[in-house]
């Protein structure tokens, strides 16, 4: 999209948010502010925000279905946050109905929502925003899924991509007992060419194009899958701006493909639910956006805290979050810079 006005907006997008227990202002105190600062604000929404449906038929003895109370609406519409992504694994804990409630939740407070919808049509369509002249769109897909989760023609559900694994053996194991299997992982071709078209798409009516992406594994894994940078650098190809990944739990590293970042994974951004494999890191990426593209790159770490708020890191803290992710981007084209309390990102070369 071509846009003669000369404007710079803001942007802090997070991570993975779920609260149903905790107060969602309580849960969003130490962070509220810098997200009211931002012109965009974008979080990824775990599961349905609802206290409607019954729990889905297909994650009984897969998954713990998971949901955020109905007030979480009003908590993400006063911490400032402006359009949430609904694409993930959890997407239909609460079936057809606890979607509805969570599209009739966000859009009473105003806030823009990507990912899932009422059909598959309605599951890729990008969201788009006007802020200071500019057009930033967002598109939202998660390829870790329930087949069953899928939107269809003609039924609720998230914007799935598809990837398929194979194992092949390590031959270590002759003279080396207990050595892994080698892990392949490919993007389904039908469905990479579909966020191909529809990044086109977006593209060709915005000045900047944010790709959320729901992937990877969790359970402290630790590394990135092998479709997940075939995926990112597709979606960079087509026109995306930027990848923001979640869903691993913990923070991964970040990918310069083409001067533009693939965030493999920010981390648990405000989720109040506890598990053994949950890291209490996450960082928000915080970045201006211009016609022309998104400009100087940095990532605010935070740590959750006893309660499962997300507080700052201080300038200790940021150092060693800089360090885990000078190591977890290691061979990714990124340079790491610490600046205080702030993480300064930017690719190694063109």
């Amino acid at each position: 999209m071509e846009n003669s006005i000369v404007s710079t907006a803001s942007f802090i997008g997070a991570g993975d948010f779920m609260v149903s227990e905790t107060d969602p202002d309580f849960m969003l105190r130490h962070v509220a502010d810098i997200m009211r600062a931002a012109d965009v604000t974008y979080l990824n929404v775990e599961g349905p925000i609802c206290d409607q449906g019954e729990v889905h038929a297909a994650i009984t003895g897969v998954g713990i279905p998971v949901r955020s109370v109905p007030r979480a609406a009003k908590g993400l519409k006063n911490a400032g946050v402006d359009i949430v992504s609904l694409a993930n694994n959890h997407t239909m804990d609460y079936g057809a109905l606890g979607l509805e409630q969570t599209f009739e939740l966000l859009g009473a407070q105003g806030i823009a929502y990507c990912g899932a919808g009422r059909n598959l049509v309605q599951a890729r369509r990008p969201v788009s925003l006007q802020v200071k002249g500019l057009r930033v769109s967002f598109l939202s897909y998660t390829s870790v899924c329930l087949p069953a989760y899928a939107a269809s023609r003609d039924g609720h559900g998230a914007a799935v991509v598809r990837a398929s694994t194979s194992y092949d053996v390590n031959f270590r194991v002759v003279m080396q007992p207990g050595s892994p299997l080698h892990i392949r992982s490919h993007a389904n071709p039908d469905d990479l060419r579909m966020v191909q078209e529809d990044v086109r798409a977006a593209k060709a009516d915005a000045d900047v194009v944010f790709v959320a992406w729901h992937w990877g594994v969790s359970e402290r894994h630790g590394k990135v899958a092998e479709y997940q940078r075939e995926l990112g650098c597709a979606a960079i190809d087509a026109g995306a701006d930027a990848i923001v990944g979640h869903h691993a739990h913990m923070v991964l590293g970040v990918e310069f493909y083409k001067q533009r970042p693939i965030f493999y994974s920010v981390g648990n951004f405000a989720f109040d639910m506890s598990h053994h494999y949950f890291r209490p890191e996450t960082v928000v990426i915080k970045c201006d956006i211009e016609c022309s593209g998104l400009r100087n790159f940095r990532l605010l770490p935070f740590m959750a805290n006893p309660a499962r708020q997300p507080c700052p890191a201080d300038e200790r803290g940021t150092q060693r979050m800089a360090w885990m992710l000078e190591d977890l981007s290691d061979g990714m084209n990124t340079k790491i810079n610490c600046a205080g309390r702030e993480i300064e990102i930017s690719p190694l070369t063109a």
